[in-house]
């Protein structure tokens, strides 16, 4: 599709949601019906203090009538054939799309650092996941994408797969070989997914990293709350190609998602499609000038070690997002766990991520030069008199050996009898354990526990790793098949 010509045809300056809701607010019409609060008649003054008595005028469930409009709006802003928005977060928009490629029983080959709704979603559709093993980056102790030649390796040794999954870029800000691997799938049949929750503005602008449905991939999920402009829960079904039939991707969403979706969510999606069709190129032509410089102002500092674009000589890694500002801290003898507290208490600056070696923060098109010098103050405060070491940093072990065994599908795992042990060592796991953020399990139903992913997890809790879904939030027990079931496997 040539996204440039649609543009010209469709009016991006238009707004067919936040119209809509502006119309119905100030016609006049009182509704009998939902919403109860009246367009925020019956707020409280105390909710209408924090939340705004406008949210409540502007939830106007009958605006989900426009949404069809604004739909194509986007599709040809960016490039697509089709958009659907979504307002559950992109984990409803994951389950929907695989719930679309894949059914029981069938295999998908999809990268092993998945999200954890990604697992949810095999375990809703009864699929059976053939693991795609990233490219371990053993001198930052970090995962890459996987290769489009291990992409290619996977399709050759199992030719039951039916869909490819990736997830681009990670949350250190590295991406995959989405259009060598699109051709590859293509070349076989197969439909290409990408979770691109961190690119719902790589369509708006002309460098890198390259928006996946653009790239060829046939469907992408995007989260337009988390560098974007987009209410929380505000997220985006991408089609490209002819592969994916649309009918059953909008099927799918009905059977899953609410009858009551928020309009809130609509039209932040709406207008912003709008800005960035409009001025994109701008705003994040000054975003990526701030990281740069940003970049250059912590590299000069001693102890810091910050990821730069020499990360494309890695392998595993096609593409990079400059936004994404990850800085090793491990040369101050602290861990980005303490990092991403102390400045939190000491500075009032919330990091996206902390993890045993790095801080990494999101930066946005949102982001003046005020708030950059806030935070290059706080970091290199940060490197003159860094917190007291508190809490040991975990040891990694040799990363290969956190791949684990799929002993059991996802499915039957989760919904097998179970047990909690202290000792889960070469047992089967029956529920996720993912460190968050970024939420990528690093354990899953069905895979067998080894020693190195015990102590890992247990060493990271108590080094500060937030691990918000476990059954034992302080990880002395973990949930396990019964013994009984776990017998089978081995038989």
């Amino acid at each position: 599709m040539d996204s440039s010509q649609d543009t010209q045809q469709l009016d991006q300056d238009k707004t067919p949601v936040l119209d809509t809701i502006k119309q119905l607010r100030d016609s006049g019409l009182y509704p009998f019906s939902l919403p109860g609060h009246r367009f925020g008649r019956g707020i409280d003054e105390r909710t209408a203090s924090v939340l705004s008595r406008g949210a409540f005028e502007a939830d106007v469930i009958m605006a989900k009538s426009s949404v069809g409009d604004a739909e194509k709006l986007y599709a040809a802003a960016v490039g697509a054939r089709d958009a659907v928005f979504t307002t559950c977060g992109s984990s409803i928009s994951i389950h929907t799309c695989l719930l679309t490629l894949i059914g029981p029983g069938e295999k998908i080959l999809v990268d092993r650092n998945v999200h954890k709704s990604v697992v949810a979603s095999l375990i809703l559709a009864g699929a059976e996941p053939v693991w795609l093993r990233p490219s371990w980056d053993h001198e930052r102790e970090i995962a890459h994408p996987a290769t489009t030649e291990t992409v290619k390796r996977a399709l050759e040794d199992d030719p039951e797969i039916r869909a490819v999954m990736l997830i681009t870029p990670t949350e250190y800000g590295t991406g995959a070989d989405v259009k060598g691997v699109a051709d590859l799938c293509h070349e076989h049949g197969l439909p290409l997914m990408v979770d691109e929750a961190w690119g719902g503005h790589f369509g708006f602008h002309p460098d890198p990293p390259t928006a996946a449905v653009k790239a060829g991939a046939d469907l992408s999920v995007q989260s337009l709350h988390k560098a974007d402009g987009g209410l929380c829960q505000a997220s985006m079904i991408l089609v490209g190609g002819d592969i994916v039939d649309t009918v059953d991707l909008r099927l799918r969403l009905d059977l899953i998602t609410t009858t009551s979706p928020s309009p809130l969510m609509f039209g932040s999606i709406d207008g912003w499609r709008r800005h960035l069709a409009l001025n994109g190129k701008e705003l994040i032509d000054g975003a990526l000038n701030r990281a740069a410089a940003m970049r250059e102002r912590l590299s000069a500092i001693e102890g810091f070690t910050v990821i730069d674009e020499s990360i494309h000589e890695t392998t595993g890694v096609a593409e990079w997002d400059p936004l994404k500002l990850s800085v090793d801290v491990s040369a101050l003898g602290i861990t980005g766990y303490q990092v991403k507290d102390w400045l939190e208490s000491e500075c009032q600056i919330a990091a996206q991520l902390g993890d045993a070696r790095r801080i990494v923060f999101s930066l946005t098109y949102a982001d003046d030069d005020h708030a950059m010098d806030r935070l290059g103050e706080a970091m290199e405060k940060l490197a003159t008199d860094p917190p007291k070491e508190q809490r040991p940093a975990p040891q990694i072990p040799p990363l290969e050996e956190l791949n684990l065994e799929q002993a059991m599908s996802p499915r039957d795992a989760f919904f097998a009898k179970t047990e909690q042990v202290e000792d889960p060592v070469g047992r089967i796991a029956a529920e996720m354990v993912s460190p968050y953020p970024p939420g990528v399990p690093a354990v899953l139903p069905g895979e067998r526990f080894n020693q190195a992913v015990v102590d890992y997890l247990r060493a990271g809790k108590a080094a500060g790793m937030t691990i918000p879904d476990a059954s034992d939030p302080d990880l002395k027990t973990f949930r396990v098949v019964k013994a009984e079931a776990d017998d089978l496997t081995k038989s």
